[in-house]
C-alpha cells in the first residue's frame, strides 16, 4: 500500500506526497522515527534544499556545523533500516522550498512570469514561498558551487544512491509553465547580454513574435546549462532528469488556495487527468490535508502510488507478459505534437475522448528500449511525419517488423524518409493496399503488424473526419467496453493476467470510477458480448447493478467504485 492511501499521513509536511522526505522540516533527532513510518518496500525520495546547506556564498555544510544538515547520518539511518532512497535536485525554482531553494546570499530578484506577476506559492502549511530568478548570475554561481561540493561529499561518503534532477512547472490556462519562465530584471539583463554575444552587430527585434522566440530559446539554453552543470558535477551518481507538474502551484491557484473554499476537488481532478493523458508526472507536495481528500486522495493512492513511482524512477519495471498484478492500461500512444493541437486538428483527440476516454497518452519522445517495447507492444502508436528524423523513422519500421500497429500522418515527412519507406517495402516484398475515403490511406500488413499511412492535411478541413477515425479503429479491431457517462465523471482502466480459475478469459480489466462533484452521476457500461462482469470492489457512496447490455453504476457526490470484467477470447 502506498502511504498516499493512508489519510493519517496526508497532513504531514515532512512527508507530503510521492514518498518525498523533507528532512529540513524536522529535528534530526526525529529522522529515524519518521523513516520507520515509510513502508519497507517504498523508495524514499529526498529533495535537496540546497539553500539550506549554505554557510556562505561558497561554503556548504553537510552536517559539520548543524545536525539538521547532516545528510550522511540521514543516509546511514536509511541504509540501517533497509530503505532504498535517492536524491531529488531542483534544476528550476522549487515551489515547496523557501526562495525556491535559492540561498539567501543569492536571492536578489524575484521571478516574474510572462503575465507580469511575481511568483509566490503557498506550501502545505500555507506559508508563502517566494520564487527567485534563476537568471541572476549569483544563483548559477551558487548552484554550480553546491553541485561540486555535493558531488565531492557523495564520493567521499561512498553514497551510491542516484541523484535525479527535477524541473518543476505549474498548470494554468490549459498549459504547463515552467518555474524557469521569467521576465524579471535579471532575465532581461541576461537576455540583453545573450543577444549582444550572439549578434555583436546588433539584432532587429521589431517583430514581437521574433523577440518571444528568442526569449524562449534563451530560457531553454539557461535551463540546459543548469542541467548539464548538475549532470557533469554528479556524473557518477546521475540518474537522469524528471519534469514534474506541481498541483496547486500556479499564481491563480495560489490566490484560490488562500480563500476558505480553495480550489475544488473537480478542478484538481481535471488537472490530474490532463497530466495523466499528457504523460506528465505530478507532485501533490503543496496540497494540505483538507485539499487532498475524497476523490483526489483516492486517485493519487490508486493510480500514482508506490508501484508507479518506483517504475518512473527505474527501480521497477512491468514484465512483458501480464501477471496477476494490475497495471495501467491504454490502447494508443501519441508521439510528438508538442502542444497537442495537431491531434485536435485531425479530430483524433475528440474521437478518442468520445470512444476511448483516458485510454490514450501523449509522449514527447519514443522510448526505444527493449523493456518499453515489450510492455507497450499491444498499444497502437501514432506519429507525425514532421517529427521524424532518420533514426526515429528506422525505429518505427522496426516496431512494425516486431508485429506492432503503427499510424503515420505523412504531412511534413521528409522526401528522403518517404524514399526510405518505399525501399523498405521493396526489400521486404511487402504490398501496400490503398483506400480513398476522405483522404488517401495506405495499409501494409505483416503478420500481426500493421503500418497505416494517411495524408492528414486533407482531414483538417473535412467536417466528417470522425468517420475516418471510426473506420481506422474498426479495422484495427479494438475491443473495449463502451462507457456512457457525464464529462465530470472520471475513469481509469487497469489490466492483469488471469488466475488458474479464470482460464476462459484472455485477461481481466478493472475500471475505477470517481465522482468529484457534489451531484449524483450515472454511468452505463456496454460490454458488447466481449466482456463478462465479474465483481465490484470497494464501493464508496456508489452501487452497481447488472443489465442485459452490461452494468449501470450510480455514483453519489465524492463516490467511487471499481469493477472487474473478464475479457473473452475474440472470434
Amino acid at each position: 500500500m502506498s502511504y498516499l492511501e493512508d489519510s493519517s499521513k496526508n497532513g504531514d509536511p515532512v512527508r507530503p506526497g510521492e514518498q518525498w522526505f523533507f528532512y529540513w522540516k524536522t529535528s534530526a533527532a526525529l529522522w529515524e522515527s519518521r523513516i520507520l513510518q515509510f513502508p519497507p518496500h517504498e523508495v524514499v525520495f529526498i529533495p535537496l534544499y540546497w539553500g539550506f546547506h549554505a554557510e556562505s556564498a561558497s561554503d556548504w555544510d553537510f552536517g559539520r556545523i548543524q545536525p539538521e544538515r547532516d545528510i550522511l547520518r540521514l543516509t546511514q539511518l536509511l541504509t540501517h533500516h533497509g530503505r532504498k532512497f535517492c536524491w531529488i535536485l531542483p534544476l528550476t525554482p522549487a515551489p515547496f522550498l523557501p526562495n525556491g531553494g535559492v540561498p539567501v546570499t543569492a536571492a536578489r530578484v524575484m521571478s516574474i512570469n510572462t503575465d507580469g506577476v511575481h511568483l509566490a506559492v503557498l506550501d502545505q502549511e500555507l506559508k508563502l514561498n517566494k520564487m527567485y530568478s534563476f537568471f541572476e548570475p549569483k544563483v548559477f554561481q551558487s548552484f554550480a558551487s553546491f553541485v561540486k561540493a555535493f558531488g565531492s561529499f557523495l564520493a567521499s561518503s561512498k553514497i551510491k544512491a542516484p541523484v535525479w534532477g527535477a524541473q518543476f512547472s505549474y498548470h494554468q490556462d490549459g498549459k504547463n509553465l515552467s518555474f524557469m519562465e521569467d521576465r524579471s530584471l535579471a532575465f532581461e539583463q541576461g537576455f540583453s547580454r545573450y543577444l549582444k554575444k550572439a549578434n555583436p552587430n546588433g539584432n532587429d527585434l521589431t517583430e514581437t513574435k521574433r523577440e518571444a522566440q528568442l526569449k524562449d530559446i534563451f530560457t531553454e539554453e539557461v535551463s540546459a546549462l543548469f542541467k548539464t552543470t548538475a549532470e557533469a558535477g554528479l556524473s557518477p551518481f546521475w540518474g537522469g532528469s524528471q519534469s514534474i507538474v506541481v498541483l496547486g502551484a500556479g499564481p491563480k491557484e495560489t490566490i484560490e488556495r488562500s480563500f476558505d473554499g480553495g480550489k475544488s476537488q473537480l478542478e484538481y481532478t481535471r488537472d490530474l487527468f490532463n497530466h495523466y493523458v499528457n504523460h506528465q508526472w505530478i507532485s501533490s507536495a503543496l496540497l494540505t490535508q483538507k485539499e487532498k481528500k475524497d476523490s483526489l486522495e483516492r486517485i493519487l493512492g490508486e493510480h500514482f502510488g508506490s508501484r508507479e513511482i518506483a517504475e518512473r524512477y527505474n527501480y521497477e519495471s512491468y514484465s512483458a507478459e501480464l501477471t496477476e498484478e494490475f497495471r495501467p492500461f491504454g490502447v494508443i500512444s501519441l508521439f510528438g505534437g508538442r502542444t497537442g493541437e495537431e491531434f485536435q486538428r485531425l479530430g483524433l483527440t475528440s474521437f478518442l475522448d468520445k470512444h476511448f476516454r483516458w485510454l490514450y497518452q501523449r509522449h514527447d519522445e519514443l522510448e526505444f528500449t527493449p523493456e518499453w517495447i515489450d510492455v507497450h507492444h499491444d498499444k497502437i502508436k501514432f506519429f507525425h511525419g514532421r517529427d521524424l528524423d532518420r533514426t526515429k523513422f528506422s525505429q518505427i519500421l522496426k516496431l512494425f517488423l516486431m508485429g506492432q500497429r503503427i499510424l503515420l500522418d505523412l504531412e511534413g515527412l521528409h522526401p528522403d524518409l518517404d524514399k526510405r519507406l518505399q525501399i523498405f517495402l521493396l526489400e521486404n516484398n511487402l504490398k501496400m493496399q490503398s483506400v480513398n475515403y476522405l483522404t488517401t490511406t495506405n495499409i501494409v500488413e505483416l503478420g500481426e503488424g500493421r503500418f497505416i499511412t494517411f495524408e492528414g492535411e486533407k482531414l483538417l478541413s473535412e467536417p466528417q473526419k470522425e468517420k475516418f477515425w471510426q473506420h481506422i479503429f474498426r479495422y484495427l479491431n479494438l475491443v473495449q467496453p463502451e462507457l456512457q457517462m457525464d464529462e465530470d465523471v472520471f475513469s481509469l482502466w487497469r489490466i492483469r493476467g488471469t488466475t488458474p480459475h479464470e482460464l476462459s478469459y484472455l485477461d481481466v480489466r478493472r475500471v475505477n470510477f470517481y465522482n468529484p462533484t457534489s451531484y449524483k452521476k450515472i454511468v452505463s457500461i456496454k460490454t458488447h458480448k466481449h466482456f463478462a462482469f465479474m465483481r465490484m470492489i470497494d464501493p464508496i457512496k456508489a452501487q452497481a447493478k447488472s443489465t442485459p447490455d452490461g452494468v449501470d453504476v450510480e455514483l453519489l457526490p465524492n463516490g467511487k467504485i471499481a469493477l472487474d470484467f473478464g475479457h473473452y477470447e475474440e472470434a
